[in-house]
């Protein structure tokens, strides 16, 4: 490949055109000799309007934004969406179609929203498909900043169909997607492994993956219930999934199918919906293959306290659990499901109770029956390293889990308890 010289006082610097690697001889600038693969790592942990600048740094740093692949496109610094439309717009077209690892496209700050210019976006996003990008984020503004909500609608990607053989990771914040996208989604993506939704919205649908290994489903600003009509389902079919991460849903409940690889799940269903113990017989009785568990319900779970019964029914054992964290909905009937997941979890090394605080004044509902501390046949945990229990301050019915727990233990390990 020929070398071209750029000559600068006190410098030769010698670049290859394709621009791999420069030698430089002044003492004083050791970084710019690095390879082109080390400046782009470094150039990749700045803002897109930041990595641009580093034109001016050398000469030999002239053109190595353009070819960087990774680029992470914030509106920080911008006051307003045409400044903000022309920059990115201009940087694309620079750096032509050249290969993209990752893209992010991030709108959170105040006063740039991208449904403002949505086609526009579209077409940024497009660029990054067409780039064979393998990592795709997009975070779109917090409608609730500072407890104001803010009059202006999430992203809307219903018209932008997420297609791409190369994309393996994707993270949405803050965006719509209809139930067409979603499917449009699993199917025109073979590759992708790793998907993380956060404050989205999206209503009764189905996520279907033979690839996807790792899903993060959260959802933290909850809009008003009376929002919506109608909350259904959402479905989980993914026979590849290893780790699993439900924060919080608009709906009435996930409902898990073929996830028989799962390893680590958290599930956590913090919308003041109805949570029946039925719903919790069924998520348990999917996930009875994971190594470290998280099921935190709110304590006001209702219908029949049959999660015991149930599980026994369809003999469902933990054998593979190592880790065990739970909320307070576990102690309801006396702890029979706290004590049922205990005796049938064989590989058990520790678990972590945590009472929750919406509780403290309400939790009538286990005392009487916890009361008497020993209603089953004792059992042990011989691998149960450690139990930690942590309380609201002021709450008297850790004195009375502990007792249960020492009543119902062959050899009990050791229990500490944390006041919060």
């Amino acid at each position: 490949m020929p070398l071209s010289p750029i000559h600068k006082e006190g410098q030769t610097t010698m670049c290859r055109s394709g621009g791999k690697r420069a030698k430089a001889t002044d003492a004083g600038d050791r970084i710019s000799s690095l390879p082109d693969e080390m400046l782009h790592h470094v150039i990749s942990f700045l803002p897109a309007r930041d990595a641009v600048r580093t034109c001016v740094l050398s000469p030999r740093w002239r053109n190595l934004w353009a070819s960087a692949r990774r680029l992470n496109v914030d509106t920080v610094g911008f006051t307003s969406h045409t400044g903000f439309v022309k920059f990115v717009t201009a940087l694309l077209l620079s750096r032509g179609c050249r290969p993209l690892l990752s893209f992010w496209l991030d709108a959170d700050g105040p006063g740039i929203y991208l449904e403002n210019f949505r086609d526009t976006a579209y077409l940024w996003i497009y660029h990054a498909l067409r780039s064979n990008v393998e990592t795709l984020g997009i975070v779109d503004h917090n409608q609730k900043v500072y407890n104001v909500v803010v009059d202006m609608p999430a992203f809307q990607l219903h018209r932008c169909p997420l297609i791409s053989s190369c994309l393996k990771k994707l993270h949405l914040c803050n965006v719509y997607i209809d139930n067409d996208v979603m499917k449009k989604l699993f199917s025109g993506c073979p590759a992708l492994e790793d998907l993380e939704m956060r404050d989205f919205e999206i209503f009764d649908t189905e996520f279907s993956s033979a690839t996807l290994t790792n899903l993060s489903i959260d959802y933290v600003n909850f809009p008003a219930l009376e929002d919506y009509e109608y909350f259904e389902d959402i479905v989980i079919n993914m026979p590849s999934l290893v780790s699993l991460h439900i924060g919080s849903l608009l709906c009435s409940k996930p409902i898990l199918v073929e996830v028989q690889s799962l390893e680590i799940a958290s599930v956590s269903i913090g919308h003041p919906q109805k949570v029946t113990f039925a719903d919790a017989c069924g998520i348990l009785g999917a996930l009875s293959n994971v190594k470290n568990l998280e099921l935190l319900f709110p304590c006001s779970v209702v219908g029949e306290y049959s999660l015991q019964r149930d599980m026994q029914l369809f003999q469902v054992v933990f054998t593979n659990l190592t880790t065990l964290r739970l909320s307070d909905w576990c102690l309801h009937d006396g702890c029979q499901a706290l004590l049922y997941l205990l005796a049938h979890s064989p590989n058990l090394e520790k678990l972590t109770l945590k009472l929750m605080k919406h509780g403290l004044y309400d939790r009538h509902w286990w005392y009487p029956s916890a009361a008497v501390v020993r209603d089953s046949t004792p059992f042990s945990c011989e691998k149960l390293k450690k139990i930690e229990i942590m309380y609201p301050v002021g709450d008297r019915g850790v004195e009375i889990l502990v007792m249960k727990l020492f009543a119902n233990i062959i050899s009990p390990p050791e229990i500490n308890i944390k006041p919060y």
